[in-house]
């Protein structure tokens, strides 16, 4: 059934109308005012100007409304995109980061491709560290007598305890 055959009821209307008014998002929002005016007889294609969204994209929300009712146009239907590694493989990549603090992210990539057969872009990298709670900071040059890199090491693994 398409957009301009499809008669709304008082009882829809009423529920499009509730929907509308109780919506804090605005983006939700415009979705039950699109289909209101095309409650209201409108054309679609002065639906899509008004609110701003294409034709395609008002048909859409009108198509989910009919099959899958008015509850699912009020939340997005975003579904993360799901890690190549599997949890313990990221626990084992974090323990790795934070003893070994390599100091590039080519080196942390490198590890992953070697231990994990898994190819991630730096920023996917840099994502996945501050999504496990660390970031990425680049070692900066200090001037005069630094520690020893066993001093070093000591001294992060103290930090971890």
């Amino acid at each position: 059934m398409g957009v301009s055959n499809y008669k709304f009821s008082d009882d829809e209307i009423e529920r499009l109308q509730q929907f509308r008014d109780n919506q804090d998002d605005a983006r939700l929002k415009s979705r039950f005012l699109a289909l209101l005016m095309l409650s209201e007889n409108l054309e679609i294609e002065r639906v899509a100007l008004v609110i701003g969204k294409s034709v395609r994209t008002i048909e859409n929300w009108h198509k989910q409304y009919v099959t899958k009712g008015i509850e699912s146009l009020n939340f997005f239907q975003y579904k993360p995109k799901k890690s190549y590694l599997n949890d313990e493989q990221i626990q084992q990549l974090v323990n790795w980061v934070t003893t070994e603090n390599p100091a590039k992210l080519k080196q942390i990539r490198e590890y992953i491709i070697d231990h994990f057969q898994v190819k991630y872009t730096t920023e996917a990298i840099r994502k996945l560290l501050r999504k496990n709670g660390l970031k990425f900071i680049r070692p900066k040059v200090i001037p005069g007598n630094p520690p020893s890199e066993a001093e070093q090491k000591k001294k992060l693994k103290n930090t971890l305890k």
